[in-house]
């Protein structure tokens, strides 16, 4: 083959080449419409369920159907139709993505509704005839044959002839490893073949589509998410939670189970009556908050925090008793109660070993929930807190900490004098 011969076969090989790159690239940019499943759509073969939107049992008005359903474990529901009404067989896919732990949620576009497909490209008549001699009307159940344990996601439900019957199978890969000879398995084989061929086009339009969403709102929180520590290798980061009060760790922030009179907190109390002084008048609270957690300051900033060891400094005030929970909660008697001004308390306490404390509450911002605790870890101490009523005003951070526990985020001092001025 002489040079000439041979760089016009690598131009046309080249140009070939660029043909069906384009081609296959025409293809994948095909988009197949769909019908969403949603209340009040034109979709008679839908009913409501516990489980949303449904397909009906087999019509008792068709004449003709075959069902092929794929029901996998994890995240996808498919169901494939072949009816006939009037001697002409129509086609239909429908996909529903289920609950899927690897997805973020909720999706703008909804991923739980079915979507509806017409089969378009496929010789149905074809389909039927070979489905036929395949023996669908008399395979059993995989199970039936094949003893092993072993998953069946792939279920055929058929009308044929006023006869209804369904069955249902799994990967026959392995039983036709076991039992080449077997035509049991080699029909299941080009059932599923069939079927899946039929309906891959639309199912990975739909799980393309789903990705891309996925992606897309992973990349948007990423722009919005406000890091104070950006995530690691290990997924460590500290950051501004944009769900505020609707996030769980709000929800542990804010959580007063440590106040449950439980047979330990009795215990507790009971230990504490030696050392009870008699008074003359209950005491009485008055508009003093009863339950209060930490507040922080970061760039002259509140925050409230959620901690990479969990533990979060709450006090709640009751008629006799403080409960003070870190690493642990404490139980201190209450000796007395009095309002030196109108937004200032003083409090004296008495804890497990008989010890008195003095502090006083300084309601800064009232209306804000927040207080100033003075002289509340001993003389010249101060602790900033904020009403658990009033915490949700102030963004949350977050020491997220996937793996174990990571060091706390450092806050800024805050400046009690300015505060309590």
């Amino acid at each position: 083959m002489n040079i000439i011969m041979k760089r016009q076969l690598l131009f046309y090989s080249f140009f070939l080449a660029l043909v069906l790159t384009f081609n296959i690239s025409l293809a994948q940019q095909k988009r197949y419409q769909f019908q969403e499943i949603v209340p009040g759509c034109a979709c008679p073969e839908f009913e409501k369920s516990n489980y949303g939107w449904e397909l009906k049992p087999t019509d008792d008005s068709t004449e003709f159907e075959i069902r092929f359903l794929l029901n996998a474990k994890w995240y996808d529901q498919t169901v494939t139709t072949i009816t006939r009404k009037d001697g002409k067989y129509v086609g239909y896919f429908y996909h529903k993505m289920k609950d899927d732990f690897r997805s973020p949620a909720p999706l703008s576009v909804n991923p739980y509704n079915y979507k509806k497909f017409h089969i378009d490209e496929a010789n149905l008549d074809s389909i039927v005839e070979q489905l036929l001699a395949h023996q669908i009307t008399t395979l059993p159940n995989q199970r039936e044959i094949y003893k092993k344990g072993f998953l069946t996601p792939y279920h055929i439900i058929y009308k044929i002839n006023g006869s209804k019957r369904s069955f249902s199978f799994g990967s026959p890969e392995d039983p036709i490893r076991e039992y080449p000879d077997e035509p049991v398995y080699r029909h299941y084989e080009a059932i599923l073949t069939m079927f899946l061929k039929m309906v891959r086009p639309m199912y990975s339009q739909v799980r393309s589509d789903i990705s891309r969403e996925i992606t897309l709102q992973q990349e948007k929180e990423k722009r919005d998410t406000i890091f104070l520590r950006k995530p690691n290798a290990e997924g460590h980061s500290v950051y501004v939670d944009k769900d505020e009060a609707k996030s769980p760790y709000f929800a542990v922030l804010t959580n007063l189970d440590y106040t449950n009179s439980d047979k330990q907190y009795k215990q507790d109390v009971k230990e504490l009556q030696k050392y009870k002084k008699p008074r003359i008048q209950p005491i009485t609270l008055s508009e003093l908050p009863r339950n209060w957690v930490q507040l922080h300051t970061y760039k002259e900033r509140f925050y409230v925090y959620s901690p990479s060891n969990r533990t979060q400094r709450k006090v709640s005030f009751n008629d006799s008793t403080m409960l003070v929970k870190e690493m642990e909660r404490m139980v201190h008697l209450i000796n007395g109660v009095t309002q030196n001004s109108k937004d200032v308390y003083a409090v004296s306490t008495t804890d497990f070993r008989g010890n008195e404390r003095k502090f006083r509450v300084h309601l800064v911002e009232k209306s804000r929930g927040i207080a100033v605790f003075e002289n509340f870890f001993g003389k010249g101490s101060h602790a900033l807190m904020v009403t658990v009523e009033r915490a949700n005003r102030f963004p949350l951070v977050v020491n997220y900490s996937p793996n174990h526990m990571e060091p706390e985020f450092v806050f800024d001092t805050p400046d009690f004098k300015t505060l309590l001025n």
